[in-house]
């Protein structure tokens, strides 16, 4: 791969160019990171609002048609619906796990295959997600893991 960069005094935004013979999977993956980079989501904290970056989100649930960001120290409430934040989150590290809950598959550590088809996930911060019956082969398939 050739990387060129060339400094443009009086440009109004940064530009990206991607010169490629094929579009690859791993090119659209480089390609998703890069727009999705800078992209905060507002929470709110106690009467406060905060930008949060997407990558500090351990999990986001839906509870009672409210909807929370769980990060390492503390608990954000959120103005967008769950199908909105999965629409703006990077699809490779974010996962639909259930209808009500988005993982951030960065903190996964461990899994564990429940009955009834389910799946748990442990996160660094101890959390157990369980992925739905409906979700589990696909999640599977985006962490490389299961039969061949």
């Amino acid at each position: 791969m050739k990387i060129t960069i060339e400094e443009i005094k009086d440009l109004n935004e940064t530009e990206i160019d991607i010169r490629c013979k094929n579009i690859t999977p791993e090119l659209l993956n480089f390609i998703n990171d890069l727009s999705t980079q800078n992209q905060k989501i507002v929470g709110n904290f106690e009467g406060e609002s905060f930008l949060i970056n997407p990558n500090d989100i351990y999990y986001i649930e839906s509870v009672d048609d409210k909807v929370f960001a769980y990060t390492n120290n503390k608990i954000y409430s959120l103005n967008l619906k769950l199908y909105e934040l999965e629409e703006r989150l990077s699809k490779r590290y974010f996962f639909r796990a259930s209808k009500s809950c988005i993982v951030n598959i960065s903190y996964i550590v461990s899994l564990k295959s429940l009955f009834n088809g389910r799946m748990q996930v442990t996160l660094e911060s101890n959390e157990k997600i369980v992925i739905s019956r409906s979700q589990v082969a696909l999640f599977k398939e985006k962490l490389g893991v299961g039969k061949k």
